[in-house]
């Protein structure tokens, strides 16, 4: 099986919404090589939001990170509790 892995400088993940939401998400992309990261950039690979961000239920600057990396044409994905890591297999194939 082979699979296409995003060249080096888009292996960030951004994370935007309540820290305690992604503690799974976060350790599942470190093992898988990846960068997670709190900070705008336009490196990026994915960006991961908890569902009340992409909701709008969120700071202003929660509100504007999604803004920014949508601009950029970043795939945005939410991630639940319960599935905290299947929407991000998708971008690593």
């Amino acid at each position: 099986m082979t699979t296409t892995q995003a060249p080096l400088q888009l292996r960030r993940v951004l994370f935007i919404g309540t820290p305690a939401a992604f503690v799974e998400a976060e350790r599942w992309v470190a093992a898988h090589g990846l960068e997670s990261t709190r900070t705008l950039g336009d490196d990026l690979l994915v960006a991961i939001a908890t569902e009340d961000v992409l909701d709008g239920i969120c700071s202003a600057a929660d509100a504007a990170a999604v803004q920014h990396v949508r601009a950029l044409g970043v795939p945005c994905v939410g991630v639940a509790p319960t599935v905290p890591v299947l929407s991000l297999a998708a971008y690593l194939i």
